[in-house]
């Protein structure tokens, strides 16, 4: 498997899937189609699933190959083909589209649908039995680890105007714990899956840019004190920047791709070898089950050539189109508040894509990411006291804002609960409202604007 190019890889893969089932065999069919006539319509299934601009025939057709992964359903082994099974035994999701806004992510009653729950001691070790992430999932013969439960802290938020604003707060729990007590000083955190929109861009800006913007001693007085985030080189073993995941703990595309597949799915790769995903030595049977791995892959469930593929579709997927330039004049009106309430503060808009990025059609273009790609101090509100990576358990990185229409579509669609990293913000105006610590400020700027002002920033953000 190794050993071929990037795209037939893909197509190997796919094609080998077809015994999973005929939903399978239908998406595979229309994958192959879009891979040989190159960079055609998407497949619908993505609000973001066109190709980007520019890219050469060959990258287009490595982004075909990495759709159908991406969209491909894994299935427990022993399956009847080899070298394209794995799934659990404990698990999140069966794909990767599951999470990340395909139809099979959307099941509008299901309050709590598409959320992970992430765990760790204070000190950020895993539970010793549950691991880093509770699998509510699990393969016949095996007892998913629990369910999530929530209970919603409600609190009211006033605006100098008058009007109240109604956020809760989701304290999540273990249900129905299945291997026993979780460790009593375990931290939970609530997860939404991350945004896909202009990974490539995001992975284009040269690290020194964003170091530029970092003030972790706050020497310019403005309350706002940026820090990196870093993250370990698994190749060199040394500190690197980190622009990846909710607390900008993941280096490389490839290394998040390489960990959700490990996590939500089971999926072992050259990266993360353990068969067993997160299992942990306290699931003996979990580790003793039988693994999808094969020879082709490398000894793993996974090749680097198809999580090269997956990074090639993620690397390719366009951001919004309609942030080159605001026109429109409640939205021109709406960032112009947004500015003068200082939000830009975190949410830059000033980025320009490296000259030396790997990918020519990428390189020296204006980014209107609208995030310094930094870690901020968010206060208690938003605290998941879950340290990860070298972010601190009330430190998020900030939040890009593009695609944010989108996202909004996908709330309404029922594929996503809400905003925020937990999902706990019905609309923009919570979100903005849950924003403490070196957002502080920011927010009570926006709570002081008149309505007419709200009305157009809040206009402004939901055309992103």
């Amino acid at each position: 498997m190794r050993q071929v190019d990037g795209a037939r890889a893909g197509q190997s893969f796919v094609w080998r899937r077809c015994a999973a089932g005929l939903g399978t065999v239908a998406l595979v069919l229309a994958s192959m189609v879009a891979a040989v006539g190159g960079a055609g319509a998407g497949s619908g299934t993505l609000p973001a699933a066109d190709p980007a601009r520019g890219m050469s025939a060959r990258d287009a057709a490595r982004f075909r190959a990495g759709e159908a992964i991406f969209h491909a359903e894994w299935q427990p082994a022993p399956n009847v083909s080899e070298g394209v099974d794995g799934l659990g035994p404990l698990y999140n999701a069966v794909s990767c589209a599951a999470c990340h806004g395909g139809p099979a992510a959307a099941n509008p009653a299901d309050r709590f649908g598409g959320r992970l729950l992430r765990l760790s001691r204070p000190d950020g070790t895993p539970d010793p039995v549950y691991g880093l992430q509770l699998q509510d999932r699990a393969v016949p013969g095996h007892l998913a680890e629990g369910r999530i439960a929530i209970n919603d802290e409600p609190s009211v938020v006033r605006l100098v105007d008058g009007r109240e604003v109604q956020l809760d707060r989701p304290r999540p729990a273990i249900a129905d714990p299945a291997y026993g007590s979780p460790a009593a000083d375990l931290a939970l955190s609530l997860r939404v899956p991350p945004p896909l929109d202009g990974l490539g861009f995001v992975a284009a800006i040269a690290a020194a840019d964003i170091r530029a913007l970092a003030d972790p001693d706050d020497k310019d007085g403005d309350g706002i004190s940026g820090r990196v985030g870093e993250a370990v080189d698994p190749t060199t073993g040394e500190a690197v920047l980190a622009r990846f995941g909710w607390k900008a703990s993941v280096a490389t595309l490839a290394q998040q791709t390489a960990e959700a597949l490990h996590l939500d799915m089971g999926i072992s790769s050259l990266r993360l070898a353990q068969h067993g995903g997160d299992c942990t030595p306290a699931q003996r049977d979990c580790l003793a089950a039988p693994s999808g791995a094969s020879a082709a892959a490398g000894g793993a469930e996974i090749s680097d050539t198809e999580i090269g593929l997956l990074v090639a579709y993620l690397e390719g997927l366009e951001p919004p189109s309609n942030l080159v330039l605001i026109t429109h004049p409640p939205e021109a009106a709406g960032e112009r508040a947004f500015a003068a309430s200082g939000c830009h503060g975190c949410h830059w808009t000033g980025f320009t894509t490296s000259q030396t990025t790997m990918k020519p059609h990428r390189a020296r273009q204006g980014v209107r990411l609208f995030s310094d790609l930094l870690l901020h101090d968010m206060g208690e509100g938003l605290a998941d006291n879950r340290p990860e990576g070298s972010a601190s358990g009330s430190e998020w990185r900030t939040a890009p804002l593009w695609g944010l229409s989108r996202r909004l579509a996908r709330i309404a669609y029922g594929s996503l609960p809400g905003l925020l990293h937990d999902g706990r913000a019905r609309t923009i105006e919570e979100a903005i409202l849950w924003h403490g610590g070196e957002a502080a400020r920011a927010r009570d700027a926006y709570a002081a604007l008149s309505q007419a002002d709200r009305d157009n920033l809040l206009a402004f953000l939901a055309g992103l």
